[in-house]
């Protein structure tokens, strides 16, 4: 199966079947694509990983690089797009391409939800530590 996708082998990805979905954002000047996994309950195993493709370096003036038509010119790296193109046809319609508002929302929504048991996880984790010293 690697042979059928040469760039997620690449990157160091094996377990295609337990991939569950993937997200792209831009941070800064990066994309970052994070890919998330299927994992049963109390497996030692990451839920996910997160891959950072750095863009080339502006070359324009300061103030059309502020701009939306800037933004459509800049370059994504040819590895994250030919990655995408293997995400997308390893997962095929399970993947929905439309950015809608809601979509967007619930989305960030699930994020947030998410963030915060780690974060509650991780404050719980931390008491634990603290009660063992006394």
């Amino acid at each position: 199966m690697s042979n059928q996708y040469p760039t997620l082998t690449q990157m160091g990805i094996t377990s295609f079947d337990n991939i569950s979905r993937y997200q792209l954002r831009r941070e800064g000047r990066a994309d970052v694509l994070k890919i998330y996994y299927h994992r049963p309950k109390g497996s030692l195993l990451s839920r996910s990983k997160k891959f950072t493709f750095a863009r080339p370096k502006s070359l324009g003036p300061v103030e059309f690089q502020k701009t939306e038509q800037w933004h459509q010119l800049e370059d994504t790296s040819p590895v994250l797009r030919q990655a995408l193109l293997e995400l997308h046809t390893l997962l095929g319609s399970e993947v929905r391409t439309d950015d809608t508002t809601a979509d967007t929302k619930k989305q960030l929504l699930a994020d947030l939800e998410h963030m915060e048991r780690v974060m509650q996880d991780k404050l719980d984790e931390l008491r634990r530590q603290i009660e063992a010293l006394k």
